[in-house]
């Protein structure tokens, strides 16, 4: 490694040091815990104010408990413990489902369920948070909760050998009519988010406790991936695809595809499978670098689809997941444009995206773009998403693995071996 890229690795890890520990961490371990009653908010709004008016979502719910455990793990920050203790309690006692197993999309602030589907997104970031809290602490409890979950999806999600449907009844069952939500407008029964975080759900399980099922089940969906979902003409994943192979939506998704190249990576190294995905990983990123970003005015742009060109709203979490991308892709081929792309995202990272004054990251950068298609873009991206700091769809996933990844992988890319 030349004196240039050491450098470069350095300054980024002592950033993401700083903004964990300044920015996010604190917004975290603050914004989101009432001490009074002992609960965790559901919303917080682009100014800081808790609303609780809002049910509480799982996905917000396991992502902290996750993100929690994953800092304690870390740096055995106990302040993160006792939050993530208080995460775990929260996704045991008000979201498990009693009689089917599994967990409740959403609940009421009583704990009353208000969405009983078993949608496999949200069933698969409680396997993700269970294992990381089981690995960070200890729990074989949580450890149990974990694998009992993953191997009722196994059973009644797992519709093709290593492909899991998206969504089905409270009571497991497989209708098409359940696969119609926000993320799956069209119902497709299989859709690339959900098989993403199934895997990470499967390799989360693999590194808390490793087993030669998990290793076969992991090479599984890594196959049906490859097969179902990889368009091989152009190196993207397509977004939602049919019971026959056949791609519903063939939008290119730039976080998904980031996302999916350091997963898949770190899957392949689980179960001794590196050779078959190395190239297709390192391919993504390039492939997503130059066609996303914004030589104009820095930055990545959300998507494309095809005529209707790009997308160019700036999301939060596809600049933090090509963060961990670059840096893994660096890493992998030694090629310094993965390290020069990184060092210029989090620049504009820094300027656009982080809240210095309130604390996270906004919701997206402002657009400069002042075109009527731009501007509906934008719009578009606001309602379905919002600006708020916290909400079932603005976690501290995205940011908190960011910042963690990138001081352990600089951490490992500038140790001398031993």
């Amino acid at each position: 490694m030349n004196k240039d890229d050491c450098k470069a690795l350095s300054h980024l890890a002592t950033r993401a040091r700083h903004v964990l520990e300044t920015n996010i961490h604190p917004f975290w371990k603050e914004k989101l815990f009432n001490e009074q009653t002992q609960t965790f908010y559901s919303y917080i709004d682009q100014h800081g104010r808790p609303d609780t008016t809002h049910p509480l979502n799982a996905i917000l719910l396991t992502r902290m408990l996750w993100a929690y455990s994953a800092v304690y793990e870390q740096s055995g920050d106990t302040d993160c413990l006792r939050l993530a203790e208080a995460a775990y309690k929260t996704l045991l006692n008000s979201f498990r489902d009693p009689l089917y197993g599994g967990i409740f999309y959403q609940i009421q602030a009583d704990s009353t369920p208000l969405v009983l589907q078993k949608r496999t997104f949200a069933q698969a970031f409680s396997i993700i948070a269970l294992a990381r809290y089981a690995k960070a602490t200890g729990s074989n409890e949580a450890l149990l909760e974990a694998r009992n979950t993953h191997e009722l999806l196994l059973q009644h999600a797992q519709t093709v050998r290593g492909g899991f449907t998206d969504t089905l009844t409270r009571d497991w069952r497989d209708e098409a009519d359940e696969h119609i939500w926000w993320m799956n407008s069209q119902g497709a029964p299989f859709i690339f988010n959900s098989q993403l975080h199934m895997l990470e759900a499967a390799i989360e399980l693999q590194e808390a406790a490793p087993s030669e099922k998990g290793s076969n089940q992991i090479k599984d969906q890594i196959t049906f991936i490859l097969q179902w979902f990889l368009d091989c003409t152009n190196n993207h994943l397509f977004v939602s695809i049919s019971d026959q192979a056949k791609p519903i939506d063939e939008t290119i998704n730039f976080s998904n595809e980031l996302e999916t190249a350091y997963l898949l990576r770190r899957a392949a190294r689980l179960c001794g499978d590196i050779q078959r995905v190395d190239p297709l990983c390192t391919a993504l990123v390039r492939n997503v670098m130059l066609l996303a970003q914004d030589k104009t005015h820095g930055g990545l742009f959300f998507s494309s689809h095809g005529q209707q060109g790009l997308n160019r709203c700036k999301v939060w979490y596809v600049h933090a997941e090509a963060m961990v991308a670059l840096l893994d892709a660096y890493a992998a081929t030694k090629e310094s444009c993965f390290l020069n792309w990184a060092t210029e995202l989090w620049k504009f990272i820094e300027e656009h995206l982080i809240d210095w004054e309130g604390g996270e990251w906004f919701s997206s950068a402002k657009n400069p773009y002042t075109d009527e298609v731009s501007i509906q873009q934008q719009r578009t991206r606001d309602n379905r998403t919002g600006k708020e700091k916290a909400s079932a769809y603005k976690c501290p996933y995205h940011t908190v693995r960011a910042c963690l990844e990138i001081n352990r992988r600089v951490n490992q890319l500038t140790t001398p071996a031993r």
